[in-house]
């Protein structure tokens, strides 16, 4: 297959978030879903961070510290809420779902791992 050098790269990725399970005490229980991210720009990426760091307070860097996770997410599948209805994806619940530790931990973990092929990890 050929490279296709796109203007904005977009690819899904499977993300599954290991919680406590509310009926069953200390099991765990799987979600999953898809997200959608876009390759970020390395110069982008580089001159975001520059530009938190430069922030003049803990605070103001603290709401900014998932900013690149942000830049590069375009949308979701498989999202629903308690009621099973579908939640369309917005920056908004986007940044509310961050604050839940469990799916925070799993997002960071499957961007990173979607950025770097397994043999890459290798070292191959």
């Amino acid at each position: 297959m050929k490279f296709i050098l796109a203007k904005e790269y977009l690819y899904w990725w499977p993300i599954k978030i290991e919680l406590p399970d509310p009926t069953n005490p200390g099991k765990w229980k799987t979600m999953s879903y898809t997200h959608q991210f876009a390759g970020v720009d390395e110069d982008a990426a580089i001159a975001l961070g520059k530009e938190i760091e430069a922030l003049p307070t803990q605070e103001e860097r603290k709401t900014r510290e998932h900013d690149l996770l942000i830049q590069a997410t375009r949308g979701w599948r498989d999202v629903v809420d308690e009621d099973g209805n579908e939640v369309e994806y917005s920056e908004e619940v986007f940044r509310q779902a961050l604050q839940q530790t469990w799916y925070r931990v799993a997002l960071y973990s499957a961007y990173a791992n979607s950025l770097a092929s397994p043999a890459a990890r290798k070292g191959n």
